[in-house]
């Protein structure tokens, strides 16, 4: 068995314009950099998953499910730990990551769960990362300490455009890495000893 762990890192904002994919963009490789992961970059954009959940797709039925929504369950069954990249909307999570995270049970279930943040406001996206802990244990995920976030992100470009706040959260990013690795792997060997026990 890889002492690797297979890493989703999530962009999950689909509005025109967004930033999420810079950040996300970062985190891979500094998840790449550090050895641990494999890494798999997830856009729900590219994902194209369909705006009416129908029965077809609902995770608790065995008809197969559309192609959209099947090839996006294989990536999240594969990861053994996630990274969401969530911008803060309306003081909450953007629409598309909600409706991405509806659509799975299984997948998401046993797994640990780092979250980056971002907005225009002093906190940083933490309500979308407050709202994300109250979601994922309903899942049955766990969601680390350690996050990131970064504050009226806007003010933080040079002159080429360039972000200049990613050099500085390296050391953060480190920590949530390793602990992420920690449960990630913790988790896996459970996993791999015992089924979970079905929530109903």
């Amino acid at each position: 068995m890889s002492d690797r762990l297979n890493l989703a890192v999530i962009i999950g904002s689909t509005r025109e314009g967004r930033w999420a994919p810079a950040p996300a963009a970062w985190i891979a490789g500094v998840a790449r950099q550090h050895g641990g992961f494999d890494v798999d970059l997830v856009d729900l954009l590219d994902a194209d998953l369909p705006q009416h959940l129908s029965e077809q797709d609902m995770w608790n039925t065995e008809s197969d499910q559309s192609a959209p929504v099947a090839a996006l369950s294989e990536r999240l069954h594969r990861a053994d730990a996630f990274i969401v990249i969530a911008g803060e909307y309306n003081m909450s999570i953007p629409a598309s990551l909600k409706h991405a995270i509806d659509y799975y049970m299984d997948e998401w279930a046993a797994k640990p769960v780092a979250m980056i943040t971002y907005g225009g406001k002093v906190t940083g996206g933490q309500n979308a990362a407050q709202h994300l802990r109250q979601i994922f244990p309903e899942l049955r995920t766990m969601t680390i300490r350690n996050t990131i976030a970064f504050p009226r992100f806007y003010q933080h470009f040079d002159e080429r455009g360039q972000f200049t706040g990613f050099e500085e959260a390296e050391p953060a990013a480190k920590s949530l890495l390793d602990e992420l690795r920690w449960w990630g792997r913790a988790l896996a060997d459970a996993r791999s000893a015992t089924p979970m026990p079905s929530p109903f």
